[in-house]
């Protein structure tokens, strides 16, 4: 078996994991950014360690989201699931808009 039999077979698997994986990914980022929002409010608080430890959190944050959306985007590439979601298989991406949203914005940009 080939590495993309492999996948093929465990596609929605696959997805189901990397879908909730970026949906957590983007709840951190937010509150990464809310933390590092209130530490700004005072300006002195912007020099303390608590406050660069959220911004490079945050920063973190989205990287491993555009990693787990090009990881989504190949599995497009590859097996056209984003043109199958009336499928029963694929309906649990209605549970997660915000991600299938940020998908769609980086998908039409990387095209």
């Amino acid at each position: 078996m080939t590495a993309e039999e492999i996948v093929q077979n465990y596609q929605i698997k696959l997805m189901k994991i990397i879908f909730k994986e970026i949906d957590s990914l983007m709840i951190k980022k937010e509150n990464a950014d809310i933390n590092a929002h209130k530490l700004a409010e005072n300006g002195n608080s912007v020099r303390t360690s608590a406050y660069w430890k959220s911004v490079g959190n945050a920063e973190f944050y989205i990287k491993e989201i555009y990693q787990k959306l090009s990881a989504l985007a190949e599995m497009d590439r590859l097996f056209r699931w984003s043109e199958r979601l009336h499928q029963e298989q694929l309906k649990f991406t209605e549970k997660y808009p915000r991600v299938m949203e940020k998908y769609r914005q980086t998908n039409i940009a990387g095209q």
